[in-house]
């Protein structure tokens, strides 16, 4: 056979291949999550909304005003998203090998593929979620001004990559030890009354705050309700210890994960 006649592989092929394959798998978790059922995306925002409605409805009852100059609807709602971007990312990471194990019989996919794929829903879900809701508590005269840009876009890809890292942490732990699956969700039901979701952490005594803000998803929503604070003092936050986190988890997720995938071939 003639040389000249071997078609070249081209050096953005794997990318373009790989970036196709995640957009597929994107595809098909939208129409998984919210394609079989006729409220579809709006599901979503539904249960969000609502769990702003009912800690909204708590604070006005207990006569608790938002702090920093931020509406109550804002203030929860930059508890909620940041921890959602956070606890669904973590929890579909875990689940995303076991739902889509036909589809690892394709040398195309990866588990890696498979938990990326899930972020950018997750993301994109709780994106539309805080455009929708601002919106209407803009309409209903609740004051909506993002003072620091900055703080959001940061809050909303760190918080995404601190769900991949810690979901594949997890992830792969949980193919060495099953019973994980069952101790993650107690997890994250502890942190979602740890987090300051619903209060605001740096208004705590420092005996309490000190250790509530070792909790880097705590942190996040601190740093997000910052963009949207009309006070020129930053809550308790560390962009620094956030990142460190997010990056920790990432190398260490990536190894066990490469780790347990060895352990199974072997």
């Amino acid at each position: 056979m003639n040389a000249d006649a071997i078609p070249t592989p081209s050096v953005s092929s794997a990318p373009t291949v790989q970036g196709r394959v995640i957009y597929a798998l994107v595809m098909r978790e939208v129409h998984t999550l919210y394609g079989n059922t006729r409220l579809g995306y709006l599901w979503a925002i539904i249960q969000t909304a609502f769990n702003i409605a009912v800690f909204w409805l708590f604070r006005a009852i207990l006569g608790a005003h938002a702090p920093h100059g931020m509406g109550i609807a804002v203030f929860l709602l930059c508890g909620f998203i940041p921890w959602y971007l956070f606890s669904d990312t973590l929890s579909r990471c875990m689940s995303a090998v076991r739902a889509n194990q036909a589809l690892l019989t394709f040398p195309q996919v990866t588990e890696l593929d498979l938990m990326i794929a899930r972020v950018i829903v997750v993301w994109g879900t709780q994106l539309l979620c805080a455009i929708i809701i601002l919106s209407i508590a803009a309409a209903l005269g609740q004051p909506v001004e993002l003072r620091h840009p900055g703080t959001l876009a940061a809050t909303l890809f760190l918080a995404s990559l601190l769900g991949l890292g810690t979901g594949l942490v997890f992830a792969s732990l949980a193919r060495l030890w099953p019973t994980l699956e069952r101790l993650v969700p107690i997890l994250l039901r502890f942190l979602f009354f740890a987090s300051g979701i619903f209060f605001q952490i740096s208004e705590l005594p420092a005996r309490f705050s000190d250790v509530l803000l070792l909790n880097p998803v705590a942190q996040l929503i601190e740093w997000q309700r910052y963009g949207f604070s009309a006070s020129s003092a930053a809550p308790s936050y560390s962009a620094v210890y956030i990142a460190a986190w997010c990056l920790i988890s990432l190398c260490l997720g990536l190894l066990l994960e490469r780790y347990a995938r060895g352990r199974e071939l072997a």
